[in-house]
């Protein structure tokens, strides 16, 4: 009785920024997920990265909506997709579209479902 008294005070002690801290992604293995992206300037800039985006051979989709800067991205099952390379294709993005603008990812997020 002791012992799972100790784990209760323990497991309440630990602060609510610890409990729900994002978690910082350098890999995206097979799922689905949402990624918030900075910089759009016009639906000019979604439609360039989500094509770039889809260039990749491990991803299976994309897609960017501009009116809530978020992305839309599914990575095949059988690949992993360094995020660093996204952040690569943002690069690239940002010369096909050609309208001075600088992207960035930020609360990269795995969906469950479609």
């Amino acid at each position: 009785m002791k012992a799972s008294a100790f784990f209760l005070a323990a497991a309440l002690a630990v602060p609510a920024s610890a409990a729900s801290a994002k978690r910082e992604f350098t890999d995206l293995p097979a799922g689905r997920y949402s990624i918030e992206v900075t910089g759009l300037a016009t639906n000019v800039c979604a439609r360039a990265i989500a094509a770039e985006w889809a260039k990749l051979p491990e991803v299976e989709s994309a897609t960017v909506d501009f009116e809530k800067s978020v992305a839309h991205v599914a990575i095949r099952l059988d690949r992993t997709l360094p995020v660093a390379a996204l952040r690569k294709t943002l690069r690239r993005a940002e010369k096909v579209a050609n309208l001075g603008a600088k992207y960035d990812l930020r609360d990269i997020t795995y969906r469950l479902g479609k």
